[in-house]
């Protein structure tokens, strides 16, 4: 019996209107396990209200839960992820929209997932913040990001593509994420070794990443989920804050 052959891989457009004006916008999301990862794209102010939202979602965390103050729908299907988001960016209003990859969080998945968003960007249109789940588990190399996953990061800022980038240990994802990568938010880290890495890459003082307190941590302490942060937006700074990972109320540090 003949093998059913494998249908076409969906081919994309180009993004339209580059803009070399508009800010870098692209974070990292880097805390371990409880850490507040997750959360902190639910509450923090990096992704703003009545935006446009696409996420790879790999782990199902985003779907049927508001973000920013509205439901976020998703799909397994290819054709139908790409149908929604050019429905979607094409009618302008903010969506969130998720994409479940069938075979979880893996290169080929990322980059379709990559591609589509890559497609549709647009210069003079509203930003599309672009949200990766568990970064490192689809990519095997700390080198050069490649394929459109690199690109979106190298070039979405000026088609208004805003990339927002979520792992566990920084020293395991490309370069390319973390140095296109303008804003840093880091959580409660796993290692002395993952400190350190953070300690060289941005200077950071080594006690005030020593002393963040994970929200599940925070949980066994308290019997609150508040997860310690900082924020830092350029080397060498930093300031420190925390919030509660199911209320997003802030709290001062």
């Amino acid at each position: 019996m003949a093998k059913k052959a494998k249908p076409s891989p969906l081919r994309f457009p180009n993004p339209v209107n580059s803009n070399a004006s508009l800010d870098p916008k692209h974070t990292i999301y880097v805390a371990g396990t409880g850490g507040g990862k997750t959360s902190a794209i639910f509450h923090m102010d990096t992704i703003p209200k009545k935006s446009q939202v696409v996420i790879f979602d790999p782990y199902s965390g985003y779907v049927g839960k508001k973000l920013k103050g509205q439901l976020v729908v998703g799909t397994s299907s290819r054709m139908l992820f790409v149908k929604s988001l050019v429905t979607a960016r094409k009618q302008g209003k903010p969506f969130k929209l998720a994409y479940l990859p069938l075979q979880g969080a893996c290169a080929e998945e990322l980059e379709f997932f990559s591609a589509a968003v890559w497609s549709v960007g647009n210069g003079r249109s509203c930003e599309l913040h672009t949200v990766i789940e568990e970064l490192a588990s689809c990519i095997d190399t700390a080198g050069k990001l490649q394929g459109k996953p690199g690109e979106l990061l190298r070039g979405g800022r000026q088609f208004g593509i805003v990339v927002h980038t979520l792992f566990q240990k920084p020293q395991e994802v490309p370069k390319t994420v973390t140095d296109q990568s303008d804003t840093w938010w880091i959580g409660k880290l796993n290692s002395g070794r993952d400190i350190n890495w953070m300690v060289n890459q941005r200077d950071i003082d080594e006690r005030l990443l020593a002393s963040l307190i994970s929200a599940k941590q925070n949980m066994k302490l308290i019997g609150k989920p508040i997860a310690e942060y900082l924020i830092s937006d350029d080397i060498g700074q930093a300031q420190k804050a925390a919030f509660h990972c199911v209320t997003g109320q802030k709290y001062a540090r």
